[in-house]
């Protein structure tokens, strides 16, 4: 054999041996090669290869905890969630206390008369019994007022508005925003029986604002109860100090949120008010302005129906030309500081009513 070939001896199955030689390599065959040689070499020889069986492995997943961090970096398990949650937990109270409200309460030895302030509410009209628009008037006058003109209020003449001032109110109202305090009104109530008359101490305090002049307003007091000796009281009443600022409820008009219905030099404003022919009464004012009442439609009108006719003196409606301006009390305002006692399901009722009230004003200066 050639000596650069070197031979490999492989027993077969039946004992011979047989010469494989490897041509290009000079190292021993692969072992595939090797068995590849031995089936050629002997088709009937069976070669039997044992692979080891994969060992199984039996892994333990631990359970997989859900984790919660907060808002300082720290991490709790739903184990340590729960646990912290059945623990009791001790509340600790802030010794902090709210303020006691108290009622305002007369001195016992104080002296109170009709229509006065009393434990710090004031009664927003003073009632007596029924007597005739006439004799209202007379009595009045007998007091020093001046009657300024009289209205029916309704189509059957069950309220009647006598409206009333005197110098002292003339002399008080004549500032910029307050002419609505010139007048005061006595509704002749002949649904209910009684006359209502406007307290001077209650409106007195809704419309002067801080100009609230209480040696004025009790004076106009005292002349009343002077000519009209069986007053009492009305039930309907608010705190004193809380006029100035009163509104229905938050969110609701006050008194200085006035709407200006239309602007133009006070004079043309008066002539075009006039030739509506829906003026009532007219009273001038020392500082030039003028309050006017507007007679509204009928249909506006009928709110009083549910409101109440005792208070039906609000009507005509006040207007003030000041400036080149002739503006109102906002109406969801004035009906309720004169209609102080009215729930908000009455004020439902009218909802439309404010926004009628505006359009019959407006319809006079155009």
């Amino acid at each position: 054999m050639n000596q650069n070939k070197k031979s490999y001896t492989c027993p077969n199955a039946h004992g011979n041996k047989g010469i494989y030689m490897h041509k290009f390599l000079q190292k021993p065959l692969p072992l595939i090669l090797l068995l590849s040689a031995v089936s050629l070499s002997a088709q009937e020889t069976t070669v039997t290869i044992k692979i080891p069986t994969v060992p199984k492995v039996e892994a333990i997943v631990p359970k997989v905890t859900t984790i919660y961090t907060n808002t300082t970096g720290d991490y709790k398990t739903n184990e340590e969630i729960v646990r912290e949650a059945t623990q009791k937990k001790v509340v600790k109270f802030s010794n902090h206390v709210a303020p006691t409200f108290h009622e305002i309460q007369d001195a016992p030895d104080k002296i109170v008369l009709v229509g006065d302030v009393k434990n710090g509410k004031v009664p927003a009209y003073l009632h007596s019994e029924l007597i005739p628009v006439d004799d209202v008037k007379t009595t009045l006058e007998k007091a020093g007022f001046t009657i300024l003109n009289t209205f029916k209020v309704d189509k059957k003449g069950l309220a009647t508005a006598v409206v009333f001032t005197n110098d002292a109110l003339i002399k008080l109202a004549s500032e910029k925003n307050r002419g609505f305090a010139v007048t005061l009104r006595v509704t002749v109530d002949k649904k209910n029986k009684l006359i209502s008359i406007t307290n001077p101490i209650y409106v007195m305090a809704a419309f002067m604002q801080k100009n609230f002049d209480k040696k004025i307003a009790d004076a106009t007091l005292s002349s009343l109860r002077e000519v009209f000796p069986n007053l009492t009281n009305s039930k309907e009443e608010l705190k004193f100090n809380y006029l100035h600022r009163y509104q229905f409820m938050a969110g609701m008009p006050k008194y200085q949120d006035m709407m200006i219905i239309k602007k133009s030099t006070s004079a043309k404003l008066l002539a075009s008010a006039k030739k509506s022919k829906k003026i009532v009464f007219e009273q001038k004012l020392s500082n030039g302005a003028t309050l006017i009442g507007v007679k509204l439609s009928k249909r506006t009108s009928k709110f009083i129906k549910k409101t109440g006719y005792q208070n039906a003196g609000l009507l005509p409606y006040p207007v003030l030309i000041e400036d080149g301006e002739a503006k109102i009390l906002d109406p969801k305002y004035y009906i309720a500081v004169m209609y102080p006692m009215l729930k908000m399901s009455q004020f439902m009722t009218i909802a439309t009513v404010p926004g009628a009230i505006n359009k019959d004003i407006d319809k006079i200066f155009r």
